[in-house]
């Protein structure tokens, strides 16, 4: 059971980065000031990463309304993360909720976040992020799927060990004091903060009333891309945290060997698996059948036929490409937003 103390609303900042979002920024924004919470204990600090396509313009004109949002422009394209550690200097609010420019808030998702920080063990509070639209095709579907089943492990982390090893970069709340700063061409910084906070012994809890709402992803393609630049971030954390595998293993190590680094390695495991199979002259013809299937998938989605087995082998090729990208060295993590509900 998650403790809330609805009489807790402290000065809150909420913050992300945005590069080419004027299809969704304006929704963005609104769907923030819609919100239960105080609106005067809330402070929007938006960093456009050299946006060219009028998503500063959307932003300055419903500035002249909204004395509590400011958008901060970047000199050269940095990142998220760059974007993120100069964002969090210019609020002194108390409580930090980080989100993305596609990421639509209901009416309580910010009471939700900063209701369960009742708690001073509570170092950050994820939430729970909703795919909304149509489902057209076994990509939407897959991925939903996998969202939910993410879900689902998250909030029995947190309910066994007090933490859950991940919060969705594009919704989680953090006390500012426990913020630390981003390394330079850093992926996936909602898991690096993750592990500090842990090593920061503070807890981390999972909250599924507090609900962000995102576009479903209907092109196999588009989501090819985005898990390559996460598998990327993921190979980053895992040199950055691999010693809690030894000197913490349970309960972190523990989880982080099973519901993260073993699912990263799953290509690799499936190469050497497939490779024993034909080498073995017991077992040739089935490593061969077996070769064939993972081809015949790939093929499959390149002709834009495809299922659930194909989405899993394509995201599986996504983050080995990922690993392999990260084995070659890292110098930016300047990005291109994922577009949603393509058609």
């Amino acid at each position: 059971m998650i403790k809330k103390d609805h009489e807790f609303t402290p000065k809150v900042a909420i913050l992300f980065a945005a590069y080419n979002e004027c299809a969704v920024i304006k929704n963005k924004i609104k769907s923030i000031l819609e919100s239960s919470y105080p609106l005067e204990n809330i402070e929007i600090w938006i960093g456009s990463d050299l946006s060219n396509d009028g998503t500063d313009e959307i932003v300055q004109d419903i500035q002249k309304s909204n004395s509590n949002i400011h958008l901060y422009r970047a000199a050269k394209r940095i990142g998220k993360s760059g974007i993120m550690n100069i964002l969090i200097e210019k609020t002194d609010a108390e409580i930090i909720i980080a989100t993305d420019a596609n990421i639509l808030f209901t009416p309580t998702t910010i009471e939700e976040l900063i209701h369960s920080f009742v708690d001073d063990k509570v170092g950050a509070v994820a939430g729970s992020l909703h795919y909304h639209g149509e489902y057209a095709n076994h990509t939407a579907k897959s991925e939903n799927e996998y969202l939910q089943l993410e879900n689902i492990i998250r909030l029995s982390e947190s309910q066994h060990f007090g933490f859950c090893l991940g919060m969705e970069g594009g919704l989680y709340a953090i006390r500012k004091n426990l913020w630390t700063v981003i390394p330079p061409a850093t992926f996936m910084e909602d898991f690096f903060q993750t592990m500090k906070i842990i090593e920061k012994q503070y807890q981390i809890i999972f909250n599924p009333k507090a609900v962000g709402l995102e576009e479903v992803s209907t092109s196999i393609s588009e989501e090819y891309n985005r898990k390559i630049r996460i598998a990327l971030g993921n190979f980053q954390n895992l040199k950055r945290f691999q010693s809690v595998l030894i000197k913490n293993f349970w309960p972190v190590g523990y989880a982080f060997l099973l519901h993260k680094i073993l699912r990263w390695f799953t290509p690799h495991i499936l190469i050497v698996l497939i490779l024993s199979l034909i080498l073995n002259p017991m077992t040739t013809l089935l490593g061969i059948v077996l070769l064939g299937f993972c081809i015949l998938q790939f093929l499959l989605v390149k002709w834009k036929i495809h299922g659930r087995v194909a989405y899993f082998c394509a995201m599986n090729l996504a983050m080995l490409m990922g690993h392999l990208r990260y084995l070659k060295g890292v110098n930016s993590s300047v990005w291109q937003p994922t577009k949603r509900n393509q058609q």
